[in-house]
């Protein structure tokens, strides 16, 4: 069969944008090229994973399998036999990604800045890596194609540290979405079984600048004068689609507005539960009679004998130790009075696979407005949000054109796209198909 008759999916995927976001932006007359597009379909939450952050939603899509199965728990991770830190690359996802397994199948995946594809993998297909990319010669696939990156200014995402200088900020924004709609419209003239455009600057508009959505608060013009340039890259996008291509659109975790950041290493302190030494940085100054520490965001680790650096908890004693600190974790609170914690998951009942045993033993899901890390300062337990919006677990959405999907979680789209591909769903794939 030819390549132009198979089966077409276009995926444009929205970090952190919720469908109340949009659809309250459609009602205001806002985003008119995207509301023109949402009307021809249907929509369905998606519930993110767990934690909700990009790095690890997106690797749970890109795979089909839970973090216990790829292997990315967060941006950053500890290697526990030195404790030492490092940042998770495209080389330690650890199952097979949608567009190997499509392109090992004869067909033609293109892929573009979806975060953890860095570096750019060899596979038969087009990559453009996401966040985070710190080189673009070494963000694409095939290599020849980082040269024209390279040439033409390309910026995979806005620098975050310009949210200090509004102005700047917003301006690298607006670039940021220029160069992916120059990319995505000639990647998309060429020949794809899978399109997948993300856009990252969503999610950047709403940590920094939420409160900016609402009429009367500063930058509301440039935060909506963003989105309406997404709204017409997704139109252009969308216009420029081959007659009987599938459409989906889609985003990995909500959002709300940030109040508090809450330090759970320092509240393990207090508990007596860790101790920190001096010298050192990160998880390598957790002392070895500590019984847990924290990383961000919200992951508790137990100091397990044979997987931490000088752990020290037996298989027999771990339930005991980890109720101690899920109770401790429940009790924390924020200045105002209110719980920081609103549910804390066992790792053993949410993670499974081969890299289910390096994963953090207890995952604390954050109330609204609330955003946890793991310091290693020491010091306040609880400071007002350094950013406007924090993650949140609901709030994600699945929208297919012509079709009503059934409510889901973001393990459920790699069936579903496959069930749209009219291929048969490999036997790993975890979730369950949406239409």
């Amino acid at each position: 069969m030819l390549l132009g008759r198979k089966k077409r999916v276009c995926v444009v995927s929205l970090d952190g944008v919720s469908d109340d976001l949009l659809e309250g932006a459609f009602q205001e007359g806002r985003l008119s090229p995207l509301a023109a597009v949402w009307k021809q379909g249907g929509v369905a939450p998606l519930s993110s994973s767990i934690p909700p952050i990009s790095s690890v939603a997106w690797a749970t899509y890109a795979t089909g399998v839970n973090p216990g199965g790829h292997g990315i728990y967060g941006f950053v991770d500890r290697d526990p036999r030195s404790m030492d830190q490092y940042i998770p690359t495209a080389r330690d996802v650890a199952a097979p990604t949608l567009w190997a397994r499509l392109g090992e199948a004869g067909l033609k995946p293109t892929v573009i800045n979806l975060p953890l594809t860095y570096p750019a993998q060899p596979f038969p297909g087009t990559l453009v890596a996401g966040f985070p990319a710190p080189e673009l010669r070494h963000a694409a696939h095939p290599p020849e194609l980082a040269h024209t990156l390279i040439d033409s200014g390309y910026l995979v995402d806005p620098d975050p540290r310009l949210a200090s200088d509004p102005p700047a900020f917003f301006a690298e924004v607006k670039k940021t979405i220029a160069c992916r709609r120059r990319l995505a419209l000639r990647l998309l003239k060429e020949d794809w079984n899978l399109f997948h455009l993300h856009i990252m600057a969503t999610d950047r508009l709403n940590h920094f600048f939420l409160r900016a959505r609402l009429s009367g608060t500063p930058y509301h013009q440039d935060f909506w004068s963003a989105y309406e340039d997404i709204a017409e890259l997704v139109g252009e996008v969308v216009e420029g689609l081959p007659k009987g291509t599938e459409l989906v659109l889609m985003s990995d975790h909500g959002f709300s507005e940030a109040e508090w950041q809450v330090d759970l290493n320092r509240w393990l302190l207090e508990k007596g539960l860790l101790r920190l030494e001096e010298g050192g940085a990160g998880p390598r100054r957790v002392a070895p009679d500590s019984v847990a520490y924290s990383l961000t965001p919200g992951r508790v680790y137990l100091m397990r004998e044979g997987r931490e650096r000088g752990g020290w908890i037996t298989p027999r004693e771990a339930p005991y130790n980890l109720e101690r600190v899920r109770e401790a974790l429940l009790e924390v609170r924020t200045p105002d009075g209110g719980p920081a914690v609103a549910e804390v998951f066992w790792g053993e009942e949410i993670y499974r696979g081969p890299r289910a045993a390096l994963g953090p033993d207890l995952v604390a899901i954050p109330t609204p407005s609330v955003e946890l890390r793991g310091g290693w300062e020491g010091k306040e337990l609880a400071q007002p949000a350094p950013r406007q919006g924090c993650h949140t677990l609901e709030g994600a959405f699945l929208w297919i054109r012509d079709r009503e999907p059934k409510p889901g979680n973001i393990l459920d789209v790699p069936p579903t796209l496959w069930s749209l591909l009219r291929l048969p769903l490999p036997g790993d794939f975890e979730g369950k198909v949406l239409i």
